[in-house]
């Protein structure tokens, strides 16, 4: 009990004790509510599927939207051949009507110096969420 002394001690020091009993936590503590900023404009958020052709290429197009749109690729899956596949892509060029993006799929692979993704074959979906105003 008396080796823990100086930490009692130095507990005490350090954290101000107030008349009721209690501390003064050391943690900055929540200020008053600031005044509400001007509403932002309307969002817009929506997916879009697109099949991609020979090359792994997928075409979307959507509404134009006021400024140039976020878009994200969604991950999912996919049986090809009777074997389930991961396909992903990445956005390539995008506008505010539409976007470009290349297709992979999850390819096994025993050789490290083989990359584990390959271009999607033709007919591969491939969905996307778009964000804009």
């Amino acid at each position: 009990m008396i080796r823990n002394a100086w930490l009692i001690a130095f507990f005490l020091a350090t954290h101000p004790v107030v008349a009721r009993g209690g501390y003064t936590p050391w943690f900055p503590q929540d200020g008053a509510q600031g005044s509400v900023g001007p509403a932002g404009a309307p969002k817009r958020i929506e997916r879009y599927t697109a099949v991609a052709n020979a090359s792994g290429i997928a075409i979307f197009t959507w509404t134009a939207c006021t400024s140039t749109a976020d878009v994200d690729v969604i991950t999912g899956w996919v049986t090809i051949n009777g074997l389930v596949q991961m396909v992903t892509g990445a956005v390539v060029t995008q506008s505010l009507s539409g976007a470009t993006a290349n297709v992979k799929v999850s390819q096994g692979t025993l050789a490290l110096t083989a990359s584990p993704f390959t271009t999607a074959p033709q007919g591969t979906n491939l969905t996307v969420r778009m964000m804009c105003n």
